[in-house]
């Protein structure tokens, strides 16, 4: 395979990407190239070298960083791989390198819902929750269990919880404010018809 070039990388002075014919690419440091005299623009890529450097360089390297990313919060695998591919890693080193995390327990989408899901579904609607969990890359199918799992209360409850947060009480609270409260709640997720419905119950 040949070498197409050999680039800096925007943010990066000792980080080069190097790309080959076959639309391949890979990110090394200035010293780890200058180490591998194949590793020039034109030049021809051993089967040999380029496994060197996937394996033995690049694995190892993700695999680190990888749990670098997870010591100190909890994250999706699409935001790992978001961040592994982005700092110029192959998608299958990337996969490769989640896999290992995951093989500790590091790594557990469901378990990001299920966590996700217990810290905030008093503030937030069932579709809410929903949104923002498959925003993190998490499958729907993982979601809706792990909601179902959840007994949530009912969204009237929640509604009312934070009306009486918001201190609401519809005697003295002017059309202004009234319509302040509502759009906070539709940003919460909750539909209009059940916000709505919990503003006339409450006394």
């Amino acid at each position: 395979m040949q070498i197409v070039s050999i680039e800096p990388l925007p943010a990066s002075k000792k980080r080069k990407r190097i790309r080959l014919d076959t639309g391949e690419s890979f990110v090394l440091y200035a010293g780890e190239i200058r180490r591998m005299p194949e590793l020039e623009v034109d030049g021809f890529l051993s089967e040999e070298t380029f496994s060197h450097i996937r394996n033995d360089i690049l694995l190892p390297r993700a695999k680190k960083r990888c749990l670098h990313l997870l010591e100190k919060q909890d994250r999706t695998r699409a935001d790992l791989y978001m961040k592994l591919t982005s700092s110029g890693y192959p998608a299958d080193i990337a996969d490769a390198a989640i896999d290992y995390a995951a093989s500790y327990g590091y790594v557990d989408d469901r378990r990001y819902a299920a966590n996700f899901i217990y810290f905030h579904q008093e503030k937030k609607s069932r579709r809410r929750l929903t949104e923002d969990l498959l925003r993190k890359g998490i499958d729907k199918e993982i979601i809706e269990e792990c909601l179902d799992e959840a007994l949530l209360t009912s969204e009237e409850s929640k509604i009312i919880r934070l009306l009486e947060k918001k201190h609401y009480d519809p005697s003295e609270t002017d059309a202004k404010e009234k319509s302040r409260i509502i759009r906070f709640l539709l940003g919460r997720g909750f539909e209009y018809d059940r916000v709505r419905e919990a503003m006339s119950r409450v006394d």
